[in-house]
């Protein structure tokens, strides 16, 4: 063998260890994408500590909400008012996660019957002028709202109107999480 044709075989030798290592890496990259993709929720028991801080569920997205006053959710408590607000959070706000069905509320779900607490409390204090400002119930919502505001720390612009000291924030709609998923993750584990 000469040395011209030593030259031109050895590039032909590390053949198979590029496809072998290319065929490694591609493979570990599938293996980890795999369980990154998974079904999280059935890495946990759900008992005791063993439980995601966030419920694991995909969240599409971003939905556009026009920021205008609902004819829902009105304040005067009514049959109609009071379904509506008790619609927006399924079984009083708690979900049924694991084999051993343990009881979660969602943030969400938390957050909205806060509002409902004080929306309530609001309401009887305007009409008989009984309040209860600090009953503990009020107070942990208003902590709960407060806490939830800070972490959300939604940084979204809002247009402000109106005259020096009567300035009012227009916001024209709001970016949302797709939280109809929220619900529908929620029917299929009630």
């Amino acid at each position: 063998m000469g040395p011209s044709e030593s030259k031109t075989r050895r590039p032909f030798a590390l053949v198979p260890l590029i496809a072998f290592l290319t065929l490694l890496k591609v493979g570990g990259a599938l293996w980890l994408w795999t369980n990154a993709t998974n079904d999280s929720t059935s890495a946990y028991s759900y008992i005791g500590e063993d439980y995601p801080r966030a419920w694991p569920i995909a969240l599409t997205g971003p939905v556009y909400m026009p920021a205008e006053n609902s004819v829902r959710y009105a304040t005067e408590p009514s049959p109609e008012s009071d379904e509506d607000w008790s619609s927006a959070a399924p079984n009083n706000g708690i979900i049924y996660l694991g084999k051993e069905r343990q009881p979660f509320s969602i943030s969400m779900f938390h957050q909205i019957r806060c509002l409902d607490i004080l929306r309530k409390e609001m309401w009887t204090a305007q009409k008989t002028g009984i309040t209860k400002p600090d009953s503990l119930l009020n107070q942990h919502c208003l902590n709960y709202l407060r806490l939830s505001v800070l972490c959300g720390a939604d940084t979204t612009l809002d247009m402000i109107a109106g005259h020096q000291g009567h300035a009012k924030a227009l916001p024209d709609f709001f970016t949302c999480k797709n939280y109809s998923m929220v619900y529908d993750a929620v029917a299929q584990v009630q």
